[in-house]
C-alpha cells in the first residue's frame, strides 16, 4: 500500500504484506531514507490501504484487511503513536470474532469536520469522530450500496465527491456538501 501526502507535500507512506509501515519525508528529492513507523500494537498482517488526511500529513489511517485482527489504526503525529480505531467494526476488542474485514479507507475534510470512510466486506461505513477503540462506525448506503464488499474509495476535496467501487455491485458516488451533513452524520451515497 502506498499513499503520498498533499499537505505538507511529498511525504510518502508505504506498508508491506508483513504489516510493516514506513514513512519517507521529502520523497521527491535527494536520497531520502525511510523511517520505520510500524506501530507496536500492529498485527502481523497485510496492510491493504493507507489514507492520509489531505489537509494534514500527520493524520493517517492504516488498514489491515485480514480477518481476526484489529483492522483500523490511526495516528495524529505522522506515525509516532498509533491507536486502534476499529471500534464497533470488531466483534471483540482484539479483532477476533465475526467482524468484517476492512479493505479500504478514505479521509475527507468537510466544513463540519472530517469524515473517515471504511470500506469493508459488509459495506461502506463512516464516522466523524475518531475515539480510539470506542469509535462508532455507521453504515452508509444500506438501501443502495448494501452489504457488498467495498474494494476502493476515493474522494476529492474540490467538490467533496466520494466514489465507492464495489465487488460485483457497481460504482456509487455522492457529493458530500456542507448542507447535507447533519450533526456529524455524513450523506448517504447513492448511484
Amino acid at each position: 500500500a502506498l499513499e503520498i501526502s498533499t499537505e505538507s507535500a511529498d511525504r510518502l507512506y508505504y506498508g508491506t504484506t508483513r504489516g510493516d509501515l514506513y514513512r519517507i519525508d521529502d520523497a521527491h528529492s535527494g536520497d531520502p531514507q525511510p523511517q520505520d513507523i510500524t506501530g507496536t500494537g500492529f498485527p502481523d498482517g497485510y496492510i491493504s490501504c493507507i489514507a492520509v488526511d489531505p489537509t494534514d500529513a500527520d493524520k493517517v489511517l492504516v488498514i489491515f484487511s485480514n480477518y481476526e485482527v484489529v483492522s483500523i489504526w490511526f495516528s495524529e503525529n505522522g506515525g509516532l503513536n498509533w491507536n486502534s480505531v476499529s471500534g464497533n467494526l470488531e466483534e471483540k476488542a482484539d479483532g477476533t470474532g465475526n467482524g468484517p474485514s476492512v479493505r479500504w479507507a478514505e479521509i475527507l475534510p468537510v466544513d463540519q469536520g472530517t469524515i473517515y470512510y471504511a470500506g469493508t466486506s459488509t459495506g461502506l461505513y463512516s464516522t466523524m469522530e475518531i475515539q480510539g477503540s470506542s469509535t462508532t462506525w455507521s453504515q452508509e448506503g444500506a438501501s443502495t450500496i448494501g452489504n457488498v464488499v467495498i474494494d476502493m474509495i476515493i474522494s476529492r476535496t474540490t467538490d467533496n465527491l466520494v466514489v465507492v467501487g464495489t465487488h460485483g455491485n457497481g460504482v456509487y458516488s455522492a457529493n458530500v456538501s456542507a448542507t447535507s451533513t447533519n450533526e456529524k452524520e455524513p450523506t448517504h451515497l447513492a448511484n
